[in-house]
C-alpha cells in the first residue's frame, strides 16, 4: 500500500476551509438545483430547531473515566480558552492503569480534524444532512440522540483511541519513529523552519498563532507535536497491517467470502464474473427531451431506434472488429469512446448502466457476437471483444475481507490498550461560533 500519511504534516490550510465555510453558511438555505443526493452511512438528517445552549459551567470533580458517554453534557463549548488554563489541562482520557493519556488542548486537534474532514468531504452539500456550520454545533441534531457537536466529539474519540491502540502496538513490536517524522515534529517548534515559514505566509506571527487559528485557543506547538507522534506511529502500523492481512489472504478465503456476502455483492450488482471488453456506438434520440416526460418523446425514440437498425445493417456488410470501430467513430453520440472506436476495456459488472451491462455479460456471450441495447441513453449498436483476465469481483471481495480482518484486530488492540474517557471533562472551543462572528460585518 501506498504511503500517505504525509497529509497531516503541516496544516493544510484548514482555518481558511472554515473561514470561507463562516462566509457562505448562511446562504445554503436554498434547495440545490441538482437533484444529486448525498450518501453516508452513520449520520442521519438532522433537525436544527434546537434552543440556544448556554455555556458549560466551569470544571467540576471528575465523574469517573469510563463512566460516562457523549451525551453526558449537552453543550461542550467554551468561547474562551487559554494555553495550559485551567480547561484545556484537564486531563479528559486515560490508560487502565490511570496513566494521563489526552487533555482538553489535544483534544481539540482531534476534533477539529474530524470536522475538517467531514466538511471536506460534503463541502456546501453538508447542509444536505443538516450542518448548519455558521451555527454552533451543540445547538444542531445530527441524530434522535446526538447533536453534531457530540457526533464530532464521538469521532475523535473513537479515532484516538484507535490509534493510541496502534501506536502502542507498534511499539510493542520494536517499533521507531522514522528519522523524517522525527524531523517533521522537531520543525514545528523551530522558529526557524519549514513549519514557522508556512506559518508567516499565512499571515500570522508564530507558529502558535497559527496553530491556534486551525485548532481553537487553549492548543499550542507540543499538544501537535504529541497529535503526530502517536498518528505517524498509528498510521504506519495500520499500512503494515493492512499488507500483512492483504498478502496472507489465499484465493479460497476470498472467494468464500464472496459467497458469504454474495446476496450484498448482488444488490450492488457485483457479479462473480470476470471483466469484459466491449464496442458500442451510442444512437441518442435527437432534440430536447420533453419537460412533462422528463424523456425523450415515442417519435424521438423510434427515430433513434431506426437510425440504430440502419447503421447496424450497414456494419453487417461488412461485419469485422475494424469495421465497427470506424462506424463508431463516425456515428456515435459517446464522446467518452469515440475517438477510440467505441471500446470500453476491461470494466467490471457494476460499471455500466443495467442493459448494458446485462447485455455485456450474459453468460452465454462469445468475441464477436453483437446486437442494439436501450438503454436511457439511446440505442446501443454492442460488439462483444472478449471477457479478460481481470476479476473485479474478487479485487472487491479481497479489499472488503481485508478491511474486515484488519477492523476486527484493532478492536482486539482497543481491548488490549484500553482508553477511558470522561466526558463531563471535556470542553470544545467553539472555532466555528469564533469564525461566523468574525464575518460578522461590525456596525
Amino acid at each position: 500500500m501506498k504511503k500517505t500519511k504525509r497529509y497531516l504534516a503541516l496544516l493544510l490550510t484548514a482555518v481558511l476551509l472554515l473561514a470561507a465555510l463562516a462566509g457562505c453558511g448562511k446562504e445554503q438555505s436554498d434547495e440545490p438545483e441538482t437533484s444529486a443526493t448525498t450518501e453516508t452511512t452513520e449520520v442521519t438528517e438532522a433537525t436544527t430547531e434546537s434552543a440556544a445552549l448556554t455555556e458549560p459551567a466551569a470544571l467540576t470533580e471528575s465523574a469517573g473515566y469510563g463512566n460516562n458517554t457523549v451525551a453526558a453534557l449537552s453543550n461542550y463549548a467554551v468561547s474562551t480558552a487559554v494555553p495550559n488554563d485551567e480547561i484545556m489541562s484537564a486531563i479528559v482520557a486515560v490508560d487502565a492503569e490511570d496513566h494521563p493519556l489526552m487533555t482538553n488542548a489535544a483534544l481539540q486537534i482531534c476534533y477539529w480534524i474530524e470536522f475538517y474532514g467531514f466538511m471536506s468531504n460534503y463541502g456546501e452539500y453538508a447542509y444536505l444532512l443538516g450542518l448548519d456550520y455558521s451555527t454552533p454545533l451543540a445547538e444542531q441534531d445530527c441524530s434522535e440522540d446526538r447533536t453534531w457537536e457530540q457526533y464530532f466529539l464521538e469521532a475523535a474519540a473513537q479515532h484516538f483511541c484507535q490509534n493510541y491502540a496502534m501506536a502502542q502496538a507498534a511499539y510493542a513490536e520494536g517499533y521507531t519513529l522514522p528519522e523524517e517524522d522525527v524531523a517533521t515534529i522537531d520543525d514545528i517548534a523551530d522558529p526557524n523552519g519549514d513549519f514557522a515559514a508556512e506559518a508567516t505566509e499565512a499571515g500570522y506571527d508564530s507558529p502558535e498563532a497559527y496553530i491556534m487559528a486551525n485548532f481553537g485557543d487553549g492548543t499550542g506547538v507540543a499538544d501537535y507535536q504529541d497529535y503526530l507522534r502517536l498518528y505517524y506511529a498509528a498510521v504506519d502500523y495500520y499500512l503494515q497491517l493492512c499488507d500483512n492481512v492483504e498478502n496472507g489472504l489465499t484465493d479460497a478465503e476470498v472467494e468464500a467470502y464472496y459467497d458469504e456476502n454474495a446476496a450484498t455483492y448482488e444488490e450492488s450488482r457485483v457479479f462473480k464474473q470476470n471483466n469484459v471488453t466491449v464496442r458500442h456506438i451510442l444512437i441518442a434520440p435527437e432534440g430536447d427531451k420533453d419537460e412533462t416526460l422528463n424523456d425523450w418523446t415515442e417519435e424521438q425514440w423510434a427515430e433513434a431506434e431506426t437510425k440504430a437498425a440502419d447503421i447496424y445493417t450497414l456494419w453487417q456488410e461488412d461485419p469485422t472488429e475494424e469495421n465497427f470501430a470506424a462506424l463508431a467513430t463516425d456515428y456515435t453520440d459517446d464522446p467518452g469512446s469515440a475517438e477510440s472506436g467505441g471500446l470500453y476495456e476491461d470494466f467490471a459488472t457494476n460499471k455500466m448502466v443495467e442493459e448494458f451491462s446485462d447485455w455485456s455479460f450474459d453468460p452465454e456471450r462469445a468475441p464477436g457476437d453483437s446486437g442494439i441495447v436501450k438503454t436511457p441513453y439511446g440505442y446501443h449498436i454492442m460488439y462483444f471483444v472478449e471477457q479478460t483476465e481481470t476479476r473485479a469481483w474478487f479485487d472487491t471481495a479481497k479489499t472488503d475481507l481485508t478491511n474486515a480482518r484488519v477492523d476486527e484486530h484493532i478492536a482486539e488492540l482497543c481491548e488490549t490498550y484500553p482508553v477511558r474517557f470522561d466526558y463531563t471533562l471535556v470542553r470544545v472551543f467553539d472555532m466555528v461560533s469564533k469564525m461566523a462572528q468574525e464575518d460578522t460585518p461590525q456596525g
